[in-house]
């Protein structure tokens, strides 16, 4: 496996477009703090040089983008870390459509659209992470998600071939990819609809973000919310109902603040937050006989290590 990786490292040196670092520490861009050395890690600045990267890929590999509601082993990752760097970062407005690459942030999206007049957008207000992300788990909260606005999606496939996958061929599901194709998503595209008012938007907006900050545990490392809503119930109210706020497993927390964010408090490996985890799925369970499923996508751990959690793995190692 590492010949291969090395045969990718070799053969993507002085791809323009492509930043090659070998070894790199993950830790540093993850929200929650955890992560080892990415074998191979690329960052990519242009469309025809991630065509060129995923046409070499043979192995495992995981797109990196703003690191929340991401949970990686703090072993060695031993593929290809990929993450999109400035050039993906554009953002346009033009006429009744908005056009914007992956790697921008969420907010700075979210505050153009409500600047201009794109209804809906005031709802994700607060919503951590980058535009790619959000739309490779369909992020947002319990009024709307990214899924209800979007018009279109560009993404480079496994293949290396560039696709562009307009609103009807895409799935619109509860916190899974809007892409039905394996791939990087590179940008999407949104167009205006009847509704929006701008200072009435913003006034939502700041709402809802306030109400945000003052219910989560801003001040402390965490990975967004931690397990999906069962269906017409709330995560965090199963889980503070069955005691569990403040419950730690070595300097993992679940928050005492908001029950459905977990905490690197000190220094927390990433199997004690695994540990933690798998425990508050037990203990609700138990309590009220609903298994939670997490939010957190999972990275680079063993069936072992995940135990009942490894059906939920994003990339897992043998």
């Amino acid at each position: 496996m590492n010949a291969a990786v090395d045969r990718i490292a070799l053969s993507l040196a002085g791809v323009s477009g492509l930043r090659v670092k070998e070894n790199y520490p993950i830790s540093r861009l993850t929200s929650i703090g955890t992560g080892g050395l990415a074998r191979v890690f690329v960052e990519v600045e242009r469309v025809k040089a991630l065509c060129r990267l995923m046409s070499l890929i043979d192995g495992p590999y995981f797109i990196l983008g703003s690191g929340t509601n991401l949970l990686i082993s703090d072993r060695n990752f031993p593929g290809v870390m990929i993450h999109l760097g400035t050039g993906f970062r554009r953002l346009r407005l033009s006429g009744d459509r908005i056009a914007c690459g992956a790697a921008i942030e969420l907010a700075r999206l979210v505050e153009v659209a409500i600047a201009n007049s794109f209804a809906g957008f005031e709802e994700l207000s607060g919503v951590p992470g980058s535009v790619g992300g959000a739309a490779a788990m369909n992020a947002g909260t319990h009024i709307r998600e990214l899924g209800h606005l979007i018009d279109s999606l560009a993404l480079v496939d496994t293949a290396g071939r560039r696709r562009s996958l307009t609103r009807e061929k895409l799935v619109i599901g509860y916190r899974a990819s809007l892409s039905p194709v394996a791939g990087v998503i590179t940008g999407l595209s949104f167009v205006r609809r009847p509704g929006g008012n701008p200072a009435r938007q913003a006034a939502r907006a700041a709402e809802l973000a306030n109400g945000r900050k003052m219910k989560h545990p801003w001040r402390e490392k965490t990975f967004g919310s931690t397990f999906k809503n069962p269906t017409g119930l709330i995560a965090a109210k199963l889980i503070d109902a069955a005691g569990l706020k403040g419950l730690r497993v070595g300097g993992a927390r679940v928050s005492p603040v908001h029950a459905n964010f977990i905490e690197n408090h000190d220094n927390a490996s990433a199997l004690d937050l695994v540990e933690l985890i798998e425990q508050v799925r037990r203990r609700v369970r138990q309590e009220t006989g609903v298994t939670l499923e997490p939010e957190v996508r999972l990275v680079g751990f063993t069936r072992e290590e995940l135990g009942d959690l490894y059906p939920y793995a994003v990339s897992a190692i043998n």
